[in-house]
């Protein structure tokens, strides 16, 4: 079914975000995004702040060059020549390895912390929804994306070492609250690679100890560990194009509608 967006009047962005790498993140954003367009019939741009550029490879593959990238968009605050379409019918502002050298380069500018929300300003009119993948870093970039940012998300994995961390990555987001994005809001944190079997397991403890932290109301739908989530991977496909029935499919679904609601109810 899909979303009726006709109330919905300015473009949200979502930033998916941790400081520790490996969790899931890029897998969460690129699946959100990939609900968002599938099954909402929205327009959605993603945008790849990691240098190690994984969603990028994601959504057109490993051997498409890139040759403008997001570092570019910022520095010139124009997205003019950076987008691409893909085949999943995302549209992308693209990462290469070049972006890591925009980190120290692009503080020098002024007004730094606001250039990426003002890049994303002028595409504002040609999007529903953007959603940006964040580095696994508390550094330039995920500090823009919270700065532009209408609501963050936090991915982890239910381990107890993927919580480490993640208060660092909260209070960081509450100051740029308080001092630089009045409207930043905490969208929530998901778990992936999540076993439902494991009841008397870490997987409990750790599902426990996050609705202790951030409260019940902040645990969003979680998504369970599945094979398809790789295979789509390698097929530079999301999810709802290489197996909308997969468990992942129809859990990122069932996140991806709290999301929305969210979104149209706050």
């Amino acid at each position: 079914m899909k979303h009726n967006l006709s109330s919905q009047i300015y473009m949200q962005v979502l930033a998916v975000a941790n400081n520790k790498g490996g969790v899931g993140k890029t897998t969460t954003a690129v699946s959100i995004g990939g609900a968002l367009h599938h099954l909402h019939g929205a327009r959605v741009l993603m945008v790849d702040l990691d240098p190690q550029a994984n969603m990028t490879q994601n959504l057109i593959g490993r051997s498409t060059e890139v040759e403008q990238h997001i570092g570019h968009a910022i520095i010139d605050k124009s997205l003019d020549g950076i987008i691409l379409e893909t085949e999943s019918g995302l549209h992308l502002a693209p990462s290469a390895i070049g972006l890591a050298q925009y980190e120290a380069l692009i503080p020098q500018q002024k007004m730094w912390r606001y250039r990426l929300g003002q890049t994303l300003a002028t595409v504002a009119s040609d999007y529903d929804y953007v959603v940006l993948d964040c580095p696994p870093s508390l550094q330039t970039f995920t500090v823009m994306a919270l700065v532009a940012a209408d609501a963050y998300l936090i991915a982890t994995e239910p381990e107890l070492f993927a919580l480490s961390g993640l208060s660092t990555l909260t209070e960081l987001a509450d100051g740029v609250e308080e001092g630089l994005n009045a409207k930043l809001r905490f969208a929530g944190v998901t778990v992936t690679r999540y076993n439902p079997k494991q009841k008397n397991s870490t997987h409990s403890i750790v599902m426990q100890a996050l609705a202790m932290q951030y409260g019940e109301e902040a645990i969003l739908p979680s998504i369970r560990r599945d094979s398809a989530i790789v295979k789509s991977q390698g097929q530079a496909q999301t999810i709802f194009q290489y197996d909308p029935q997969s468990n992942a499919a129809q859990d990122y679904a069932a996140l991806t509608t709290s999301l929305i609601t969210s979104f149209t109810t706050r």
